[in-house]
């Protein structure tokens, strides 16, 4: 496994997607050393921005110290952009020019909702019965895999009308609903999901809810929703973080 790796970088800068991102968390579960990479790489992370450049080197030191793996670093061994940006960092302090503005342009909703949407994957099994609304609903999640969402949602519904209490179908066709950008139809089928309080779908209606929300220039709702992941141990807990961050 190679330092600071790409991927690691990608993951803490917020550039991977939702999929991407659980497969990178599930890695690190089984990936002892890829776990160590992590957790250094965000702990120079935040050295780099703190007043005293200094302090990076405490903080590399005491890593090291409590890691369980003997590995001796130097600021040498750094990755060379962190060592610049170090050295950079320590010039500003000294000549008392710094001034901590990243510069970084504000997104708009946009943005936000573009880098974080993603539709979800289909995760239920249906048997092929021999109820009408049974293939109906086959025929629904194969429109949405094939990402034919407009149909999917004229299927969806059918499904929806004759079995209100599906709550898979309610999900998929609301995200189907968000992929042919009726926002406010799909908050419908999201708020069935999360007030019904008791089915298995009820984080990821918040989380696409959320994005519906951003989408419509409803931030103040979609910080609740998000801030409500946030505080539970939920798969979006991490993403939800990221988003709150790029809204503020």
């Amino acid at each position: 496994m190679k330092l600071y790796n790409n991927l690691v970088d990608k993951y803490l800068y917020g550039d991977l997607d939702v999929a991407e991102m659980q497969r990178f968390e599930q890695k690190m579960d089984s990936d002892y050393e890829l776990k160590n990479d992590f957790l250094l790489y965000s702990e120079i992370n935040k050295a780099i921005l703190e007043e005293d450049v200094m302090m990076l080197r405490n903080k590399i030191d005491t890593i090291h110290k409590h890691s369980e793996r003997s590995m001796l670093f130097s600021l040498k061994r750094l990755d060379r952009r962190f060592y610049y940006a170090a050295a950079s960092v320590a010039l500003l302090i000294a000549t008392g020019s710094i001034v901590y503005n990243t510069n970084k342009p504000a997104m708009d909703n946009n943005a936000i909702y573009n880098k974080y949407f993603t539709p979800y994957d289909v995760s239920v099994t249906y048997r092929s019965g021999n109820e009408e609304v049974d293939l109906i609903l086959i025929s629904a999640l194969e429109k949405y895999e094939n990402e034919n969402y407009k149909d999917a949602v004229i299927l969806f519904e059918q499904v929806i009308h004759k079995r209100a209490s599906d709550m898979a179908a309610n999900l998929y066709s609301g995200i189907s609903l968000m992929e042919t950008e009726k926002y406010k139809k799909a908050t419908n089928s999201f708020q069935t999901i999360i007030t019904n309080n008791n089915n298995l779908f009820i984080e990821q209606a918040k989380w696409y809810l959320a994005l519906c929300y951003i989408k419509t220039n409803q931030n103040n709702k979609a910080i609740v929703i998000l801030n409500e992941l946030v505080s539970h141990d939920s798969y979006y807990k991490q993403p939800a973080k990221k988003v709150l961050k790029d809204l503020n």
